[in-house]
C-alpha cells in the first residue's frame, strides 16, 4: 500500500482503446490516482519489483501468459493489492470466480454503471486502509524496534524465503527452489510480513538487504 496521498493503479490490458479508456475514466472519476498502463504481465510483474499497486485492474487475454496463470501470478504478486479482473471471456470468468472468491471479477459486457460501481467500492476501501495502514506501520518506529530486532521473529525457513523474494522471484519460483509447495511459500510469506511489519513483498525485502548490509558491517567493524 502506498503511504503516499495517492493510490497507486495498475492496469494491465494489451488492448490499448480499452486500457486508456479505463485510465480516462479513473482520472475523471478520482483525483488521488497514480495510474501506470501495462500491455504484458512482464513488464508488470518488473515494475512491481520497485513499487506494489494499491489496485490492479487485470486482463485475461493477455500475450505472454495464459489467462489461469495471469491471475495466479497477479495474486502471488500483488500484495495487499486489490485485484479486479475485467474480461470478456465468460466462461473462464465463471470457473476462477469460483476457485478465488477474494477476487472481483466482471464482464467487460456489463454496464459502466456496473463497473463504475465496482470500482467505487474498491477506491473507498482502498481508501479507508491508507489510513488505518499508515497508522499501523508506525507502530515499529515509535516501540524502537530495529531490523535486526524485526528479523529474529522469522524462523530460519521463512529467512531462507525471504532471502529469494529479495531477489525478485514470485512464489512459483521461491517453491521450486527450495521444494516447497506454492501453498506452503504463500503461508511462509504472510508469516513473514505479519511478523516483519512490513506492508508488501517490497518492503520486506528492503529490511532483510538492510539487515544483509547490518551484518556486513559487524564482520569487518570486528
Amino acid at each position: 500500500m502506498s503511504t503516499s496521498t495517492h493510490l497507486r493503479v495498475f492496469i494491465i490490458d494489451d488492448h490499448p482503446i480499452i486500457a486508456m479508456a479505463l485510465r480516462d475514466i479513473l482520472n475523471a472519476r478520482y483525483s488521488d490516482l497514480e495510474i501506470k498502463l501495462f500491455s504484458r504481465m512482464g513488464p508488470a510483474l518488473e515494475h512491481s519489483r520497485f513499487e506494489q499497486p494499491d489496485l490492479v485492474l487485470l486482463d485475461l487475454g493477455l500475450p505472454d501468459m495464459e489467462p489461469r496463470r495471469v491471475v495466479e501470478t497477479a495474486l502471488e504478486t500483488f500484495d495487499y493489492s486489490r485485484t479486479l479482473v475485467i474480461s470478456g471471456n465468460e466462461e473462464i470468468l465463471g470457473d476462477l470466480a469460483e476457485e478465488y472468491p477474494e477476487t472481483e471479477f466482471i464482464s467487460k459486457g456489463i454496464t459502466q454503471d456496473r463497473v463504475l460501481s465496482v470500482l467505487d467500492s474498491m477506491v473507498l476501501k482502498l481508501r479507508r486502509n491508507t489510513w488505518t495502514e499508515h497508522i499501523a506501520v508506525k507502530a515499529p518506529e515509535t516501540t524502537g524496534f530495529t531490523v535486526g530486532q524485526r528479523m529474529a521473529r522469522i524462523t530460519e525457513r521463512q529467512v531462507a524465503v525471504l532471502h529469494r523474494i529479495a531477489k525478485g522471484e514470485s512464489n512459483h519460483e521461491i517453491a521450486q527452489s527450495l521444494g516447497l509447495s506454492p501453498e506452503t511459500v504463500k503461508t511462509h510469506v504472510r508469516s513473514i510480513l505479519a511478523r516483519l511489519n512490513a506492508r508488501n513483498r517490497l518492503e520486506a525485502a528492503m529490511l532483510y538487504r538492510a539487515w544483509q548490509d547490518q551484518k556486513s558491517d559487524e564482520i569487518y567493524s570486528d
